[in-house]
């Protein structure tokens, strides 16, 4: 929400303020009774001094209002409540709904080229949710920004549809895809992207992309798509290299692909909701994308990403987000795979080919049992385009050589806990915690920035706390929605206590305690005795203090650090001082000190099970072919 007086901006501090003004815009010359206005500014329990706190909000408004140089006379109080006098071109709400109302005059007129322009001029008002800047809306306000919501969601379809009749989809393809993205489930988007794609002759790419529609609709609500969807769908199996037939009223296009064409699969998994303090790593990714897809450059070749790091510094939430990110450099689509089955094996490296091949369109019947004919088809399949391509939660060199591709311009991520010296990359990107700032201005997406901004020192403890590490961070953002305010200091030293501390990150089926666990029983015992020993000794560790923990000859000693950070839980640290330094990550020091027995012994497996610590993978497995 912003206030412009003659394009000048006008400053309106405070939350209260901001929300009476809020609740007033929302019902712009009508009067808003006070009993409103108060369910409004305090949605849980008004105080007892409501309605004179309302009226000094109320004055403080009209203050701005006048040292900003419009009239605080247009804020009147006429016995029943309050109402603001806003004129029709004064306020972005009210020419939304009247450019909205011409629109669909016009489209009823028989006038579609008018509606679209019109609907696109309503489209350019909408910067955002609204009040996305307001916390703690309340039912009704919140209810009201609801309906706002579903009004332009409403008039974007409706304008997609008339760019779709007047025979122009590439002006909507992108924010189709967008949108698409945003809300996988929503059977009338997907249809207009099916539909927009057919219209466009990209009807391979319309196919993938009722099966990628029709995948998640299936797996999240265990029903089929719907007859929206489905005509979609009959509409792009209907189009043959001539002519498409189209629903009735929409101009025949020419030119479109035959249905046999391969296809472009968009199979990325749903964007995450933010990503902080990666601003560099990606910048690093983006020039090496860049690099492979230029068409200039002679080398046509796969390019290969190892993107590493220790549990839960957010690899797979940075790939998918580059993923979305770097689509454009990769038109032949963005595919996603993963060996993770959570509590079972990991998956065998012939089933991930498989799950991609049948993503590249090619028939089941023509995936081979044997591992390395099917590795052979599947780098024809890539050979001479440009994809982009995620493995995520790969353990070892061997499982994901397979699946590397060879010609082409593709893009490979990798996404391993381990930094995985044996397999040759193109590129090595190695993700750590994040630092203070950015560690609180994540938190401050989950849980708002009123509350950050109001309790700064409380956060930055709480972010400490979390060893600035995103998994850690993104559980206590989301537990700290349902905390009031009151409560943040105690929760804070609650989590600062270590014998606390592990136990409280944790939500839901997630936690920071079992994602440790998986990195955990991929060492054998001499390297959980020496990591368990380092904890011991505390986080800062340099190579002469590694020999005297260890009790080890300095050559042995050596070699368990330098495994240690081939693990990726052991950090280097690059502090200028002679001689080298390491850190061992608080929360990995504290998981490690309670994984040992009474006698000071590393737990077996079943141990750490029994310590609460879920069972993870096994530390080698068969990249053979998974049926």
């Amino acid at each position: 929400m912003t206030v412009h007086v003659d394009d000048r901006p006008v400053t309106l501090t405070g939350t209260k303020p901001r929300l009476l003004l809020a609740v007033l815009l929302l019902s712009p010359g009508r009067t808003v009774a006070t009993s409103r206005l108060v369910d409004g500014l305090w949605p849980e329990s008004p105080p007892t001094s409501a309605v004179r706190n309302l009226r000094t909000y109320v004055h403080r408004l009209r203050q701005t209002l006048d040292r900003g140089g419009d009239s605080a006379g247009r804020l009147v109080h006429d016995g029943t409540g309050y109402h603001l006098r806003v004129d029709e071109d004064e306020l972005d709400l009210l020419r939304f709904r009247r450019l909205a109302d011409e629109a669909r005059r016009a489209a009823r007129g028989d006038r579609p080229e008018a509606a679209a322009d019109l609907f696109d001029r309503a489209v350019e008002l909408w910067g955002g949710y609204p009040l996305e800047d307001l916390t703690d809306l309340g039912t009704d306000l919140g209810a009201t920004v609801t309906a706002l919501r579903e009004q332009h969601r409403e008039m974007t379809t409706e304008l997609i549809d008339l760019r779709l009749r007047l025979g122009q989809p590439a002006r909507v393809i992108p924010s189709l895809r967008r949108m698409v993205a945003e809300e996988p489930l929503d059977e009338r988007r997907q249809a207009q992207l099916v539909t927009a794609l057919t219209l466009e002759g990209r009807v391979a790419e319309a196919l993938a992309a009722y099966q990628q529609a029709r995948r998640g609709i299936v797996d999240e609500l265990g029903v089929d798509p719907g007859p929206t969807l489905q005509g979609a769908l009959q509409t792009a199996l209907d189009a043959d290299s001539a002519e498409i037939r189209q629903p009735s009223g929409w101009p025949a296009v020419v030119g479109a692909g035959p249905p046999g064409s391969p296809p472009s699969p968009q199979a990325l998994p749903m964007k995450p909701p933010s990503l902080v303090g990666r601003d560099t790593t990606a910048g690093q990714l983006r020039a090496i994308a860049e690099g492979i897809a230029d068409p200039a450059d002679a080398d046509e070749h796969a390019g290969v990403v190892l993107v590493s790091g220790a549990p839960g510094v957010g690899k797979s939430s940075f790939s998918v987000t580059s993923g979305y990110d770097l689509a454009d450099l990769f038109p032949d689509g963005q595919l996603f795979v993963s060996f993770d089955s959570g509590d079972e094996p990991p998956r065998g490296s012939g089933e991930l080919i498989r799950e991609l091949l049948v993503e590249l369109g090619v028939p089941l019947t023509d995936v081979s049992e044997d591992i390395r004919e099917r590795s052979a088809v599947l780098r024809c399949a890539l050979a001479g385009r440009r994809l982009l391509l995620i493995i995520d939660d790969v353990d070892c060199a061997q499982q994901v050589r397979p699946l590397l591709p060879g010609a082409g311009r593709s893009l490979v991520l990798i996404n391993s806990r381990q930094r995985l010296l044996d397999l040759d990359v193109g590129w090595r990107l190695t993700l750590g915690a994040l630092d203070r700032a950015d560690a609180v201005e994540l938190l401050a997406t989950i849980a708002g920035e009123r509350r950050v901004r109001e309790q700064p020192e409380v956060f930055g403890r709480i972010a400490a706390a979390c060893d600035q590490l995103p998994l850690a961070l993104r559980i206590v953002g989301s537990r700290i929605v349902t905390q009031p305010d009151v409560a943040l200091p105690g929760f804070a030293a609650h989590l600062e206590d270590e014998e606390n501390r592990l136990s409280e990150l944790s939500v839901g089926d997630i936690s920071v305690r079992d994602s440790l666990s998986v990195s955990y029983r991929a060492l054998d015992v001499d390297a959980r005795r020496a990591l368990h020993a380092l904890a011991r000794a505390g986080s800062s560790i340099t190579s002469s203090s590694a020999v005297e923990i260890l009790r080890l000859p300095r050559q042995e000693a050596n070699r368990m650090v330098e495994h240690l950070i081939q693990h990726n839980l052991l950090v280097p640290v690059d502090s200028g001082d002679p001689g080298e330094r390491f850190h061992l990550p608080e929360l990995l020091r504290l998981f490690a000190r309670e994984c040992v027995d009474a006698h000071g012994r590393p737990l077996s497996a079943a141990g750490t099970a029994d310590r609460g610590v879920r069972a993870g993978r096994p530390a080698h497995h068969d990249p053979g072919v998974a049926t």
